[in-house]
């Protein structure tokens, strides 16, 4: 029996049971291999989509009658909200193991990650104003900071042991460990002067004055730097081969990478409990009844837009699982989006991040391609991607590069593309996001994919820039 916990709930039991029939009924017609019966189940997989919503509303209904301060789901409950998954009534592959798939952690980053399951629960205690539950995949806010800070430490002890290396073989007489020690100390004033963060912007002149002093001694010391590793590139009895300077400047650049992510996370913290605020004060006067409503509200409007990758992907937007496949592995996506957010930094410096903060990943049922939802600033990645993982990820990046770029940086020079001057608005959003999943996947790996007009402007579109 499915949902065992809900045995005598009958609302839920209904549910259930009407979707197991539908569930039977299709596998029954699949299995003969005839074209009618083929036919007949595909009508009959397609009235089954709705089931999905059915059952949620049901088990959201139980678990929710009880007004609870917080929303938690037992482990069948996870599997079905984030997969549209049912043992015995709706299969994956026989390769799949939902412990180990519940076990799933992601390490930490810039961007807040989370499940369907987790998004509903963190809906909920938003409307009852109690404190968010941890994300079963993800970490805190104070916990992805440390885990930034702590990846920033070793990128610097991994850079300077090189640096070192190349300064002893070179230079041996160069003072690179008063320069390691420079950049180190001052790297974060850097970078605040750089992003011009509120703690700049807003600070008292000698606070401005104390982070800019901290700024030129990096500066002076990332200078001294870098034109020692030149120097070594062009020593003419043992040149330092390029790809060693390449790989040092690499690592150099990667912690500066690391210091924005750490800053654009604590700038967020503010902007985090504003959006949970704003939904607390609006439902602090509500019935318990009323709360169970405005939940179902919130799932209503984000319905119609969990169809969208699958659309994007021409797929089938039933959100139930797959028959006889396996959903992503959600640590090894997130380190894909991760890694392409740092290749991409510039995208948190855009207005709509100033004002909503980071996009929130939430990995949700279904298939198709990544995409991202304006409506409330997250990214979708979804369980069963068509056309790989990396293309799937890329697109939901992608979607939000296109529908965040207010000061039109990106729109203006990639609709003067001669071959795009003719396209319509959606025409043209689909060919960018296409463009930008080849530039993110094959282009920043060597590989020229592009033609040769639009690498030029994706070069120029994606060069590093200015913080404001």
């Amino acid at each position: 029996m499915a949902f065992k916990k809900w045995a005598n709930v009958l609302e839920v039991m209904q549910e259930v049971e009407k979707l197991s029939a539908q569930a039977e009924k299709y596998n029954s017609l699949l299995s003969t291999k005839k074209t009618d019966d083929k036919i007949a189940a595909q009508k009959i997989w397609q009235n089954m989509a709705s089931s999905y919503w059915d059952v949620l509303f049901a088990l959201i209904e139980a678990n929710t009658k009880s007004n609870p301060a917080k929303l938690v789901f037992d482990a069948e409950e996870r599997l079905f909200i984030n997969l549209g998954y049912i043992p015995g009534i709706l299969n994956l592959s026989k390769n799949f193991d939902p412990k180990k798939f519940l076990e799933s952690k992601c390490a930490g980053g810039i961007i807040p990650v989370m499940t369907f399951s987790d998004y509903i629960a963190e809906s909920w205690s938003s409307i009852t104003g109690s404190e968010s539950p941890v994300p079963s995949i993800g970490m805190t806010l104070d916990s992805r900071i440390a885990y930034l800070q702590n990846e920033l430490e070793k990128a610097q002890t991994e850079r300077d042991e090189f640096m070192f290396t190349i300064a002893d073989t070179y230079e041996p007489n160069s003072n690179s460990r008063q320069l390691a020690s420079n950049m180190n100390q001052f790297l974060m004033s850097a970078m605040k002067v750089n992003m011009r963060v509120p703690e700049y912007r807003e600070g008292s002149e000698a606070e401005r004055q104390k982070l800019s002093q901290g700024r030129k001694a990096y500066n002076d010391s990332e200078s001294a730097v870098m034109m020692m590793v030149n120097s070594a590139r062009k020593n003419e009895a043992n040149p330092l081969p390029a790809p060693k300077a390449e790989k040092f400047t690499q690592l150099h650049e990667l912690t500066k990478v690391i210091a924005k992510e750490i800053l654009y996370s604590q700038i967020d913290a503010a902007k985090i409990a504003r959006r949970t605020k704003k939904i607390t004060d609006e439902c602090a006067n509500m019935s318990a009844q009323m709360r169970r409503g405005e939940l179902k509200n919130m799932l209503v409007k984000k319905r119609d837009y969990l169809t969208v990758p699958a659309k994007n992907a021409r797929a089938d937007t039933s959100l139930l699982c797959q028959p006889e496949s396996n959903p992503i592995d959600y640590a090894a996506n997130y380190a894909i989006l991760e890694s392409m957010c740092r290749m991409d930094i510039d995208m948190f410096n855009v207005p709509r991040v100033r004002m909503y903060g980071i996009p929130r990943a939430i990995f949700v049922p279904g298939q198709g391609l990544g995409t991202y939802d304006w409506s409330d600033h997250t990214l979708m990645l979804p369980a069963f991607p068509i056309g790989g993982e990396d293309k799937s990820i890329s697109y939901a990046v992608g979607t939000f590069r296109w529908d965040s770029d207010e000061d039109r940086r990106l729109k203006t020079p990639y609709e003067n593309i001669k071959e795009n001057k003719k396209k319509s608005l959606l025409a043209l959003a689909q060919s960018f996001y296409k463009d930008y999943s080849l530039w993110m996947t094959k282009e920043k790996k060597g590989y020229r994919i592009l033609p040769g007009t639009t690498h030029k402007v994706f070069v120029d579109m994606f060069r590093p820039r200015p913080e404001e």
